[in-house]
């Protein structure tokens, strides 16, 4: 008996996190269509891009901040922008963690390299090519390295045969 009972409370404490992920993906797909409609449905958008990300969106947080770098729906707001695409490339965001680490390049050139690497590392075919440059320019705190430039190069190449779908 006392194992069904805990078993029903596990349950009914999970529910409303199962509940709030439907949710979620349900508002992101709407907050997309708005977004891309045009400029009438982008403060719309917004606010249902922060809503989702609020409920633990990584694809909400990714479209607010892009909306915000933007200027999407509202003013432009780059430093708004760099926290949502860092609580993106936090939750596993690829094209979050790449285009959270081009916006660092110019300051800190240390966590532009870590998201670099995260993108990398999820086979986000742009980062595989941008760490490809780097590597065989030596740029971005990285050595010259021909050999490494060019395994990243084939990496890139097949990663883009592979893309995985937008969040």
């Amino acid at each position: 008996m006392k194992r069904r009972a805990w078993l029903l409370a596990v349950l009914l404490a999970v529910a409303p996190l199962a509940w709030a992920g439907a949710d979620a993906v349900t508002t992101v797909a709407q907050a997309k269509a708005l977004m891309r409609a045009g400029p009438a449905g982008q403060p719309q958008a917004r606010v249902l891009f922060e809503t989702a990300a609020g409920q633990g969106s990584g694809a909400a947080a990714y479209y607010l901040g892009l909306m915000l770098k933007n200027g999407m729906g509202g003013a432009q707001d780059s430093a708004a922008a760099s926290r949502w695409l860092e609580l993106a490339a936090q939750r596993k965001v690829a094209p979050a963690m790449f285009i959270l680490a081009n916006m660092l390049l110019a300051g800190d050139e240390a966590r532009a390299r870590f998201w670099l690497d995260a993108a990398c590392d999820a086979d986000y075919p742009e980062a595989l090519l941008q760490k490809s440059v780097a590597l065989s320019e030596g740029r971005m705190g990285y050595a010259h390295h021909e050999a490494q430039a060019a395994l990243f190069l084939k990496m890139a190449e097949h990663a883009m045969g592979h893309r995985q779908p937008e969040p």
